[in-house]
């Protein structure tokens, strides 16, 4: 049975993940608690693996196998940050403008169209989607590459001098620029909420103008299947028109006007032709041409419109006629010396079309006619600009936590870490889900009788009674040794401090040499009751979402960074 997992359902699997961050947001305005972690999905970044990789400078790729994602990642894991819903954003790849690059403009046609180069980012930082890449230049030449680079953020399109036409989508703010864009990534979001309000995180001038896109798109007559661009394939020849300004030989009225260059045409070669006035009180009105007197340059057109006044501009051109399966859509066209359709101009987008083809009507008395070629580009649902993260291929989600210093203690900054990943609800000892914004999850020994030597990063170490070893995260002031990797040992039949045979225990010696060749030497006793601490967190609670293994990463008592996770769903 043939089938596909469709983009849509990526995107939808990448809301639930970044909305899980804050399912208590509401779009009715009330107040939701959730001080039991119960609604919102409690996410942590975490850090582990002090030891060396085979090859520190390939790490190998992460299994899925139980053994590793549920349980080795929570031995050799040192410390998590709580990621907030601030934390988190869909992304998209990064497609920075560059002049004289050939962009990929939209159609609904485009199987693989988040493959392709059809939106930018600019020094602005401003996105565009690329509607149109192939309208006519100054030159008269059809476009292939981008040289003018797109600026404003109105909602209406945006046409260029090189022939490209352009939707403005959205502008990232400073602090998200900081956040969220990488070398190859970008923000994306959607800003107009369920109830029609800002959302909070966005209440500043970036997310203004893309709320102002979002609600003008949505209040768009031709807000879903609309019809706003039409794409040009060939212009065609021998068509009749003329741009111009109306006549005072004739008085105007609300069905007929005096043209500028009548006499050129034979009478009624300008049948079944459209009129458009640009300007005056008729602008933006016109209708078909059912009558032209050549010897008084005179047309007649129907429906009646508001009556034009003398020196009022008009286009004429070849009916362009719109058929599908929606309504209301209607354009106008201009033609160029040669008779070629120089430009067409959508007047209405109508709604509601799923599939449209378009049809060019022209009295052809008197010319031979090369057809153009035209299709017209079915916008997505909702209007360009009404859902950036749909229309764009949010799928992608980065997730940013900021580790400064070493966060009370609980990051290391003497020694260097391997892995990061995603940790979902996790749970303390008492069952109780960790809201916590930092977690210390190596175990802690309060030591005495210390002979001196420091224990060696990374260097394994043992219990004397308990036959328990771990591994080395770091000494810190002379008194707290803190490990990871604790393997109990399965012989013995001592209780360790959390009551289970085999760990540590609070009151025995803890060396680094206990048959383990190489060690620094390094030896001191648990000091008594309470001396020896597991890590924050019940040891596989909760679920590990992502894994990521990497080469080293040395961090500083002075050091601050940002740790970034791209997920791709």
């Amino acid at each position: 049975m043939p089938a596909i997992v469709t983009n849509k359902f990526r995107i939808h699997n990448a809301k639930q993940f970044v909305e899980a961050f804050d399912e208590v947001s509401t779009t009715s305005g009330a107040v939701v608690s959730d001080s039991g972690g119960l609604l919102n999905t409690n996410m942590y970044l975490f850090i582990g693996k002090v030891t060396a990789w085979t090859n520190d400078s390939a790490p190998p790729t992460p299994t899925d196998a139980v053994a590793n994602t549920h349980y080795e990642n929570w031995r050799d894991m040192i410390a998590a940050k709580k990621i907030t819903s601030s934390d988190v954003s869909h992304v998209i790849p990064r497609k920075n403008w560059t002049n004289n690059t050939n962009y990929f403009a939209y159609t609904h046609t485009e199987a693989d169209l988040y493959s392709q180069d059809f939106y930018v980012m600019t020094d602005a930082y401003n996105v565009y989607k690329c509607l149109s890449n192939s309208d006519v230049t100054s030159a008269g030449a059809d476009a292939t590459t981008s040289t003018v680079k797109p600026t404003g953020t109105g909602t209406s399109i945006i046409s260029t001098t090189d022939g490209y036409k352009w939707k403005f989508m959205y502008q990232i703010s400073a602090a998200d620029a900081l956040k969220f864009v990488t070398p190859n990534y970008i923000p994306v979001a959607t800003v107009r909420r369920a109830n029609g309000y800002l959302a909070n995180t966005y209440d500043n001038a970036p997310g203004q103008v893309q709320f102002d896109v979002e609600t003008a798109t949505a209040a768009a007559a031709g807000g879903n299947g609309a019809i706003e661009v039409i794409h040009m394939t060939t212009r065609g020849l021998g068509y009749h028109g003329e741009v111009s300004t109306v006549q005072a030989g004739a008085s105007p009225s609300t069905t007929s006007c005096e043209i500028a260059d009548g006499s050129s045409f034979a009478t009624d070669a300008l049948v079944n032709s459209d009129i458009y006035f640009t300007s005056g009180s008729a602008s933006g009105q016109g209708g078909t041409i059912t009558d032209f007197n050549t010897s008084t340059d005179v047309v007649t057109w129907t429906p009646a419109i508001t009556a034009p006044s003398s020196g009022d501009s008009y286009v004429i051109g070849p009916k362009v006629v719109i058929s599908g399966d929606g309504q209301g859509a209607n354009a106008r066209a201009t033609v160029n010396s040669t008779g070629g359709v120089n430009a067409i101009t959508v007047i209405a987008g109508g709604n509601n079309y799923s599939n449209a083809t378009i049809s060019i009507v022209s009295n052809t008395t008197g010319q031979s006619i090369s057809a153009t070629t035209l299709t017209p580009i079915v916008g997505p649902a909702g209007g360009h600009g009404g859902d950036a993260i749909k229309e764009l291929g949010g799928y992608y989600v980065l997730t940013n936590a900021r580790l400064e210093y070493s966060e009370s203690n609980n990051f290391t900054t003497n020694n260097d870490f391997r892995k990061v990943g995603l940790l979902a609800q996790p749970t303390w000892a008492n069952g109780d889900i960790s809201t916590a914004s930092v977690i210390d999850q190596a175990t802690t020994v309060v030591i005495t009788s210390w002979n001196g030597t420091v224990f060696a990063t990374d260097e394994l170490v043992t219990g004397a009674t308990s036959g328990c070893t771990g591994r080395v995260v770091d000494f810190t002031s002379n008194n707290t040794l803190r490990l990871t990797d604790i393997i109990p040992a399965g012989n013995s039949t001592t209780d360790g401090y959390n009551g289970i045979d085999g760990y540590f225990t609070t009151t025995e010696v803890i060396a680094a040499n206990t048959g383990v060749s190489g060690g620094s030497g390094a030896s001191a006793t648990a000091n008594g009751s309470g001396a020896v601490t597991g890590g924050d967190l019940t040891r596989f609670s909760g679920d590990i979402l992502y894994v990521e293994n990497r080469s080293p990463v040395t961090r500083a008592s002075d050091q601050i960074e940002d740790v970034k996770l791209i997920i791709e769903f």
